[in-house]
């Protein structure tokens, strides 16, 4: 009897088991005299054909409002003997979900006005690392491998040195890096030699070949022969993005001090585990 393997059997007969559990347990609440009742407002029946209405782009018939209708009188029916079971209680999923619904609801409320274009300057000079163009660099490197020179490492560097001072040709291992980088920003740099390698740069000399720079990779003679300063634009020509990063700050800096009145409203008691004196 394949039917009895069915996951839906087993899920109505579960269910069914639960109504009858909590009638059996509860068993006022089937009094007539105690029938809830579920009111179906105008407000409530607009919005379920304005929803109709976005989503099918045509009103509903008369048969898809009542099915709409039937279908929410089953939600709300539900809900209620969920909760009046106590299924909500202490479930993980429904209280952030409670949670996610308050902190949506507040969000609104608590930022109030627009920024202005006061309120963005001030946060764009105050946070240019989020905002600044990138440098531009322009050098080439020759690359060594640590691997292939592990036997004597420093003495090679020291060779290679040696032979850029003195203008000699020096074959950079085999990589994939290319040997000259021309106008590369400085996010470019750092993904391509590791992070922090562009700031290495800023501190080389221009035409010089460099001291030897390690990166992730290996090692790296750079000789920079171009570095352009990273700038700071104007908010006309980054306000979208400066307002969204504004918002986005308001909005955790609200959040806290909400949090904080709320947290202000109960007593916090904590039982913490007592400490296993026998370890």
């Amino acid at each position: 009897m394949k039917f009895l393997k069915e996951p839906l059997l087993h899920f109505m007969l579960i269910g069914a088991g639960l109504f009858a559990l909590y009638g059996w347990v509860n068993p006022e609440a089937n009094q007539d005299g105690d029938r809830e009742k579920i009111v179906i407002t105008e407000g409530r029946i607009a919005q379920f054909i304005s929803i109709y209405e976005k989503t099918w782009q045509h009103p509903p018939s008369q048969d898809e409002l009542k099915s709409l209708i039937d279908d929410y009188v089953l939600e709300e029916i539900y809900y209620r003997q969920a909760v009046a079971m106590g299924i909500d209680q202490d479930d993980t999923i429904i209280r952030r979900r409670m949670r996610q619904k308050l902190e949506f609801l507040t969000d609104d409320v608590m930022l109030g006005t627009d920024a202005n274009d006061e309120d963005l300057s001030k946060f764009l000079h105050a946070h240019p690392e989020k905002f600044s163009k990138d440098g531009l660099y322009s050098f080439e490197q020759i690359f060594i491998n640590p691997q292939r020179h592990r036997d004597d490492l420093e003495g090679y560097l020291a060779s290679v040195r040696a032979k850029l001072k003195a203008g000699e040709i020096v074959t950079s291992d085999s990589y994939f890096l290319p040997p000259k980088n021309m106008q590369t920003p400085a996010w470019k740099v750092d993904r391509d030699y590791g992070a922090g390698f562009a700031k290495k740069l800023d501190g080389l000399v221009l035409a010089d070949w460099s001291e030897p720079l390690r990166s992730g990779l290996g090692v790296h003679f750079v000789r920079l022969s171009e570095r352009t300063a990273g700038s700071l634009p104007a908010l006309v020509d980054v306000r979208q993005r400066v307002e969204r990063e504004w918002l986005h700050a308001k909005k955790v800096e609200k959040r806290s001090a909400f949090n904080e009145k709320f947290v202000e409203q109960y007593d916090i008691v904590i039982e913490w585990p007592e400490e296993d004196t026998d370890a």
